[in-house]
């Protein structure tokens, strides 16, 4: 558990005693009922401290009707527990704050996180915000998180997804994760056409539903991205319990590593990590593959497999004999 303090210096764990608990009483209609604190405002306040760092790809969304639908997408979080990436000017924070849902918010920029402690010192001072300096790619995480909700910057939208896969086999998976991402990442993401076929994709569809959702055009941020954004709703599904998930996630790695070869090429060498697989080793690996040869699969390039086309191949690669290996 996280230390309930109001903000988690860069050099802690953020580890420790629980503390007080959070707020049980409703907060939605109390935060609705003080006077909503508008996008344009927060960016304004946090601008005129420093201007954009553009090496943080920092595009505040600042359209009302957006992030409230982005907040809608999760449900009700009336007492939830959210966690949002990147919150900048508190934007989406505000609209997070006025569902209900106590949000721990993970900010890298230090003059961010000195606009978001004076601007919601009374949501800080309640705990219904808990705010955290540091890198989300690296700090720690609460155990336990509901929903994730995040306008993340664009260019930590693949690592993100890679540590909330982390945090999901060390915890648990929250019910429901809403990013606002860019358009040709979303797409990616979510398998949109055969295409868009990646190891991104695959893997992420053998343990979560994704859907995209809104489209948001560069007009509605400050300032403006070059391209188009779109919100992406994943939820955690069972994973496959014929064959081992990690086997799927490292021969899919290794065949889109050489995207344009046939499967028969990519995967003569066994996979880096193969070794940390229980029971598997180079040897087994090629006498797999050697034993597959005639599979008409590795005849294909690995767009041209679909999630249960990866799954059905694993399966008859651990499948083969393994005796006097």
């Amino acid at each position: 558990m996280w230390h309930r303090w109001s903000v988690c210096p860069r050099t802690s764990l953020c580890r420790g005693a629980s503390g007080p608990e959070p707020p049980t009483t409703s907060r939605g209609d109390a935060v609705a009922g003080e006077g909503m604190r508008r996008a344009t405002d927060l960016v304004t306040r946090l601008q005129a401290r420093q201007a954009n760092d553009k090496s943080l790809g920092q595009h505040f969304l600042i359209e009302e009707a957006h992030l409230e639908a982005i907040v809608s997408l999760a449900g009700d979080l009336e007492g939830r527990v959210v966690l949002e990436v990147g919150p900048g000017p508190g934007t989406l924070t505000e609209h997070l704050l006025r569902s209900g849902a106590i949000v721990h918010a993970i900010e890298i920029d230090a003059v961010a996180v000195g606009h978001l402690r004076d601007t919601f010192a009374e949501d800080i001072a309640s705990q219904a915000l808990m705010l955290h300096e540091g890198d989300a790619l690296t700090a720690p995480w609460p155990d336990h998180i509901d929903a994730v909700v995040s306008n993340i910057p664009y260019q930590i939208s693949s690592p993100l997804i890679g540590v909330l896969e982390k945090h999901r086999w060390r915890h648990s998976a929250p019910e429901v994760v809403v990013l606002l991402v860019q358009e040709e990442f979303a797409e990616r993401l979510t398998l949109a056409t055969p295409a868009d076929r990646g190891s991104l994709g695959v893997c992420t569809a053998l343990g979560w539903s994704s859907i995209m959702d809104r489209r948001v055009p560069p007009g509605s941020f400050r300032p403006p991205p070059a391209v188009m954004s779109r919100v992406c709703v994943l939820r955690p599904i069972g994973l496959p319990e014929d064959v081992d998930h990690r086997l799927i996630r490292q021969t899919v790695h290794a065949a889109f590593h050489h995207r344009r070869r046939k499967l028969r090429t990519s995967l003569q060498r066994p996979p880096r990590r193969l070794s940390r697989l229980p029971g598997w080793h180079a040897t087994r690996w090629k006498h797999a593959m050697a034993s597959l040869a005639e599979d008409a699969v590795l005849d294909l390039r690995p767009e041209d497999l679909t999630v249960e086309a990866w799954r059905d191949f694993c399966r008859r690669l651990a499948s083969v004999e393994v005796q006097n290996l």
